[in-house]
C-alpha cells in the first residue's frame, strides 16, 4: 500500500460527540449564539477532525507549496513566469507577506520547491525545502499538464510535509501556493469539478485588463474541452489541468 492510499485508510470519521462539545462551549461564552458566524462552524469542524470538544491548538504551521504553470507561457498573467523563482528567493528571504504574518503570529513556515522552472538547490536558499517534480508544467492548451506519475508524487510530497509537520506537534496546517499563472489552472480545474463555466470563475489575477481576462477565459474553456476525455478521475483531472 502506497502513502496516498495509507492515508486515505487512516481518514476517520468525524467526531460528533467533539463538535456537540465544542458548540456548547461556543454557546456558553458571554456572546449572541452564532455571532461569530463562519468561525465557531470550523472550529466545531476543527474540534470533529481532533476529537476534541475543547479543540485545542497545539502547534500551527503555514506550508507553502511554489511551483510554475505552463499556462503562463499563454499570457495569462499580467507578469512572467520569472517572478516564481523570484518569490521563492523572497520567502527565503522572510520578505513576503506570508513571511510577517508567520512572524507575527509565531507559525512555523515551511517553504517547499514543487517545480519552480529555475532549479535553486545551488543558491542554498534559507528554509527552502526541495522536492522537485518537474521544471513546471506544461501549458494545458498544448498537452497534459502533467504526467500521472507526476501528479501522484507531488500528492506524495504534500503528505509527507504534512506528517512531518504533524511529528512536530502541529496539529493545525493552513496550506498555500505559489507559481505565475497559478489562478488560470485554479479556475480550470474548479470548472471542471463543478460544471460552473470558466467565466463565472476566473477573475483578474494578478493585474489583467478586460481584454487579459477575456484572453484567459478563452483558454480555459479551449483547455477543457481538449481533455474533456481525460476528467474522469481526480489524478486525471489534475494531470490535464
Amino acid at each position: 500500500m502506497g502513502i496516498i492510499d495509507e492515508t486515505i485508510a487512516a481518514i476517520e470519521p468525524l467526531d460528533e460527540s467533539a463538535r456537540k462539545t465544542a458548540k456548547a462551549r461556543l454557546d456558553s461564552l458571554t456572546k449572541p449564539r452564532g455571532s461569530l458566524g463562519y468561525l465557531e462552524e470550523i472550529v466545531e469542524c476543527y474540534a470533529a477532525i481532533r476529537h476534541d470538544g475543547w479543540a485545542t491548538r497545539k502547534g500551527e504551521a503555514i506550508a507553502v507549496f511554489v511551483a510554475d504553470h505552463g499556462i503562463a507561457d499563454e499570457g495569462v498573467s499580467a507578469y512572467p513566469k520569472a517572478v516564481t523563482v523570484e518569490m521563492l528567493r523572497n520567502f527565503a528571504r522572510g520578505g513576503a507577506a506570508i513571511c510577517v504574518l508567520a512572524r507575527r503570529f509565531a507559525l512555523d513556515l515551511v517553504v517547499v520547491d514543487v517545480g519552480v522552472a529555475t532549479d535553486t538547490r545551488m543558491e542554498n536558499l534559507p528554509g527552502v525545502t526541495y522536492r522537485r517534480v518537474a521544471p513546471g508544467t506544461v501549458s494545458f492548451i498544448r498537452g497534459p499538464a502533467m504526467e500521472r506519475a507526476q501528479v501522484l508524487s507531488a500528492l506524495e510530497t504534500g503528505i509527507e510535509i504534512a506528517r512531518m509537520l504533524a511529528a512536530r506537534g502541529v496539529t493545525l496546517i493552513g496550506i498555500g501556493e505559489m507559481g505565475i499563472g497559478n489562478s488560470t489552472s485554479a479556475a480550470a480545474l474548479l470548472s471542471a469539478l463543478s460544471g460552473i463555466p470558466p467565466a463565472k470563475i476566473a477573475g483578474f489575477g494578478s493585474g489583467l485588463d478586460d481584454a487579459g481576462l477575456r484572453r484567459k477565459i478563452a483558454l480555459i474553456e479551449h483547455g477543457l474541452k481538449l481533455h474533456r476525455a481525460s476528467l474522469g478521475d481526480g489524478v486525471s483531472l489534475l494531470a490535464a489541468l
